[in-house]
């Protein structure tokens, strides 16, 4: 279970939040690739077989320390991740010079691309024929975002071993059904308003809202997809709007808060029959025009964040740095203790 969207700033650029939710524990990390490296596909298997040199650097989350992003930003403030969709079927491949294994899918449109008008380009003209490993076939349902520094943004599936690429009007996709169905849902929520409802006279009787927020009296709450998409989409909408990219980062990671999901609310049996829990184990905000990428792990709330700009890739290329996931918070009590209090 994850939740992407996007914040717009007009010409100051967009920003865009994204949470990971999952069972197992990723362990993940930042990690680097730097421009031009060659990418090859050798342990995906023999009908992997194109490769490709990338244009770009970008930084991301890996997952199990592979040498591979589940997340993240290249350096012309292109973004892009992974997120689980059941009922997903990839391409056959037909050409094995063209085959794209769907795990190096999210670092070959980083490496790749600047803006989704060339993601969407390429995968219309068919520069590659995204499958999967057999050993993946049932572990990497996945569809993905993708949000350029110019303020657009889509989506790309893979149904009926089709692809489907589709312009994404509100900038924010979850998971489970396809993302054509919870646009057509949202005609369900039309009510939903940020402002306060009028008061209701029954005969002699006259009701007040018990509190501020009643209008948002229909919002689901739970974390099923289908909710995180509805309370995603009139979080960013009803919002008020960001005032510089500064203030959207911080939009995003309350609206990030939203949806989090905590370890233990939402369980399920695993085939063992050990109690395994779907939760937030990172959330990421990408700045699409300064190239800043910030993360928060699940076991507190401080942000790290690092600027693309300011990273020397060919340096870092193919490493990884463990984020720390501590401290929960700064301790004043040091500067509290020499503050000379104020006059009465």
């Amino acid at each position: 279970m994850c939740t992407d969207f996007v914040i717009n700033v007009g010409k100051a650029g967009s920003v865009n939040g994204r949470s990971m939710e999952f069972a197992e524990t990723l362990h993940s990390k930042l990690f680097f690739r730097a421009p031009n490296h060659a990418y090859d596909q050798r342990l995906s298997g023999p009908e992997f077989g194109f490769t490709w040199k990338g244009r770009y650097g970008f930084v991301g989350m890996n997952v199990f320390d592979f040498p591979i992003c589940v997340d993240g930003i290249n350096s012309m403030g292109l973004a892009t991740g992974a997120l689980w969709l059941p009922g997903t079927q990839y391409q056959t491949i037909t050409q094995v010079s063209r085959g794209l294994s769907i795990d190096n899918f999210t670092d070959w449109v980083l490496s790749s691309f600047a803006t989704c008008e060339e993601v969407w380009d390429a995968l219309k003209h068919g520069v590659v024929q995204v499958g999967f490993p057999k050993l993946l076939s049932s572990l990497l349902p996945l569809h993905f975002p993708v949000h350029d520094a110019k303020g657009n943004s889509i989506v790309i599936e893979f149904l009926e071993g089709r692809i489907h690429i589709q312009d994404n009007p509100i900038g924010v996709l979850t998971n489970d059904p396809p993302f054509a169905w919870h646009l057509q849902n949202l005609r369900n929520f039309v009510g939903i308003s940020p402002w306060d409802r009028e008061p209701m006279q029954l005969g002699e009787l006259s009701l007040n809202q018990t509190g501020h927020g009643s209008g948002l009296a229909q919002l689901p709450g739970d974390p099923t997809p289908p909710s995180r998409f509805v309370r995603t989409t009139m979080m960013v909408k009803n919002a008020f709007p960001a005032e510089d990219l500064d203030d959207a980062t911080n939009l995003c990671f309350h609206v990030l808060n939203t949806v989090d999901i905590p370890q233990g609310t939402a369980r399920f049996r695993a085939r063992s029959g050990h109690t395994i829990s779907d939760h937030t184990q990172w959330a990421v905000v990408k700045d699409l025009a300064r190239k800043i990428y910030s993360v928060r792990y699940y076991h507190s709330p401080q942000v790290f964040s690092v600027e693309l700009d300011g990273v020397r890739l060919d340096e870092m290329n193919g490493k990884q740095f463990k984020v720390p996931k501590r401290p929960n918070s700064i301790d004043l009590t040091a500067e509290v203790k020499e503050t000379k209090p104020f006059d009465d």
